[in-house]
């Protein structure tokens, strides 16, 4: 089984940075106006890694690769293959906007890398596909929260 699919970055991402954003907006009110040292160095240490997040969330959504392909031993999201081996489970997330979360072994959060949702209209049999794909390679398949870290 080869196959291709077009996929895209999930609703959360982009909430997740405008949130970023505003807090650091806020961030910026607090520190301009007459605090202490103290929390001055703490507020431009929170802003410091705001930035950082903001960073990290703008590269990813401005990279250009939007691409998965499921082989048998293996699944390649965006130049990252993961092989079967490494799998713990695939965390299907949401009703209406479905999103797509692969968590491997040995970790507790999904990887940004590793969490998407399907590009086109045809969300529903992609996602079928890659539930039977799962079946056949021994992968558990769920319903449920995706915890990611950035």
């Amino acid at each position: 089984m080869n196959k291709k699919y077009e996929i895209k970055l999930p609703v959360s991402t982009y909430i997740q940075m405008i949130s970023c954003i505003l807090v650091t907006l806020f961030l910026l009110k607090l520190m301009l106006s007459h605090i202490s040292s103290v929390l001055f160095v703490i507020t431009l240490l929170c802003i410091l890694l705001q930035v950082g997040a903001i960073f990290v969330l703008l590269t990813r959504i401005l990279r250009k690769n939007n691409e998965l392909e499921i082989t048998k031993n293996k699944i390649k999201i965006n130049h990252i293959e993961v092989p079967i081996e490494e799998i713990e489970r695939i965390i299907i997330q949401g009703y209406f906007v479905q999103s797509i979360g692969i968590k491997q072994y040995e970790r507790r959060v999904v990887s940004i890398d590793l969490h998407f949702r399907f590009k086109n209209n045809e969300e529903i049999n992609n996602i079928e596909e890659l539930k039977q794909w799962a079946n056949m390679s021994g992968i558990k398949v769920t319903s449920g929260k995706i915890f990611r870290w950035i």
